[in-house]
């Protein structure tokens, strides 16, 4: 077939797609390389193509960024999308805590888009859940008219480039570690902050109210600057006028049961033993995996609250956990994505304590009766 009529065919095909809506206004185009592999035809009658398309005001070549479909009146409705770190990060067997906080997000997110006659999709952005091994043609549709939803400081590689494309995005956090370093990106989204200083703060304050002077601290990530479970655990000490403190953070290397039994052990002993004991909800988790702390060598009445969302998860749901509302959050972002006076902001997230009497003791022994 002659080049100019294999041309000619390729530019009524894709003039039609950008008509019809298969690219919509806003959307960059693949990259030539994979366009031209999808069409079946070289790079240099691609970019013949390409060139008839930009004179006609369909397209504009916008290097090194890309090929972007100019607006038109005949776009599609673009949906929600919520980003994941990689394809099954919501299925019910993913023991992630992340992955759990996402599907509450995610149904929140659906509730509202549902209601408003919108569509929610799930981009997984990774292979491995491995944040540096994002696939960036994953994000080849995201443009101007998009509308994004990101959970957590864990897609930061993606800020650059979500930033360049000036979509709507919702950012959902409760610690960045380089805050300053993202702060363009941080202001061009709405924020939605989940308060665990406030959260920490107040299960201190709660201990001191039951009794407990000797308030400890085991939770991952605390080492990090301006962590703010670390910060409000700290705040909540000095409100209270207590002097005892006493904090560790467990190897994540090694987040086995038997690891952390020593590591929880060996924390009791070197801090001259504690009467209460914050503790995030991985370590808890697996702590109270097969519910035999009995052993761990620790005083049988030491109260326990979960720093986070685990009060429906039945290895721990005899425990106290501070919740907080990720299916509202899930609402939130959609209504605020949704609005025509979208603009950045944010809003914070109290938690609440849900509150039960068992200690590790007896939750442990529940399982022996």
């Amino acid at each position: 077939m002659r080049q100019p009529v294999k041309m000619m065919e390729v530019y009524q095909k894709l003039k039609k797609a950008i008509e019809d809506g298969v690219y919509p206004g806003g959307f960059f185009l693949p990259r030539e390389v994979i366009l031209a592999q999808k069409l079946g035809i070289s790079r240099d009658t691609l970019r013949a193509v390409l060139t008839k398309l930009s004179d006609e005001k369909l397209i504009e070549r916008m290097c090194p960024k890309g090929t972007i479909v100019c607006n038109s009146p005949g776009k599609i409705q673009q949906p929600l999308s919520f980003l994941l770190p990689c394809a099954n990060f919501l299925a019910e067997g993913c023991s992630y805590v992340e992955s759990w906080t996402s599907r509450r997000i995610h149904f929140g997110l659906s509730q509202i888009a549902f209601d408003n006659d919108y569509r929610v999709e799930t981009v997984p952005v990774s292979p491995t859940n491995n944040e540096h091994e994002i696939d960036l043609r994953k994000l080849d549709f995201v443009n101007a008219n998009s509308m994004l939803v990101v959970n957590g400081d864990w897609f930061r590689d993606l800020f650059p480039l979500l930033l360049e494309r000036g979509c709507r995005m919702v950012f959902v956090y409760s610690h960045l570690s380089r805050r300053k370093a993202d702060e363009d990106f941080i202001n061009r989204c709405f924020r939605i902050k989940i308060n665990s200083s406030g959260a920490a703060e107040s299960m201190v304050e709660y201990f001191f109210r039951h009794g407990c002077r000797r308030i400890a601290l085991f939770h991952r990530f605390i080492s990090e600057p301006e962590h703010p479970t670390m910060g409000g655990y700290l705040s909540g000490l000095r409100k209270c006028g207590l002097t005892f403190t006493a904090w560790r953070e467990p190897a994540t290397e090694q987040l086995t049961q038997r690891s952390l039994k020593i590591q929880l052990r060996d924390f009791y002993e070197k801090s001259g033993g504690f009467d209460s004991l914050i503790v995030d909800p991985v370590s808890a988790k697996e702590l109270l995996w097969h519910r035999n702390l009995y052993d761990i060598g620790l005083s049988e009445d030491i109260k326990i609250i979960i720093s986070n969302d685990f009060a429906n998860n039945p290895d721990t749901s005899s425990l106290s956990s501070m919740i907080f509302p990720y299916e509202e959050i899930g609402r939130i972002a959609a209504r605020h994505l949704l609005s025509p006076d979208f603009s950045p902001g944010e809003q914070l997230i109290n938690g609440r304590l849900i509150e039960h009497k068992a200690t590790f003791a007896q939750e442990s022994n529940l399982a022996l009766v």
